[in-house]
């Protein structure tokens, strides 16, 4: 699937919450999406890192941490340009190979609903060590 760029304004709802861009469904419409969707991308030219794309009624919104609002140097109100590509779902390494070699493993995670499994990938995923990663997969498999 190719890139979507499209610009957007920076928002936030209140103080206390993150910002947060919209993206409007026309822009990912090709992606035929059902759900809330991990991408990957740049906003005003830094790299997103995984983030989820979530729907809102219409729409569909993107949650910009402070870390990388500071980093990007985008604040409320500002129009930025932003580059989506759906991520990858292919499970890390570490959850893969506990998928192939046991058995109670893979009835668990067939059990688990999309969202319940997208959630489990990303928190194995976004560990830096590979034994972090198994450790993660086992614990959220429930097998530790």
């Amino acid at each position: 699937m190719s890139d979507v760029e499209l610009r957007a304004v920076v928002e936030r709802k209140e103080a206390s919450l993150p910002r947060y861009v919209v993206v409007p469904a026309r822009a990912v419409a090709a992606w035929r999406l059902d759900g809330t969707t991990t991408v990957e991308g740049t906003l005003a030219g830094v790299p997103l890192g995984r983030r989820s794309l979530k729907r809102w009624n219409d729409r569909w919104f993107l949650d910009l941490p402070a870390p990388l609002c500071a980093k990007a140097g985008v604040d409320v109100g500002d129009r930025v340009a932003l580059v989506l590509r759906r991520a990858s779902e292919a499970p890390p390494a570490e959850l893969e190979h506990l998928l192939a070699s046991s058995r109670v493993a893979r009835e668990r995670w067939d059990r688990m609903t999309p969202s319940r499994q997208r959630l489990l990938r990303e928190h194995v995923a976004a560990a830096k060590r590979p034994e972090t990663r198994e450790r993660r997969a086992r614990k959220g498999l429930g097998l530790e």
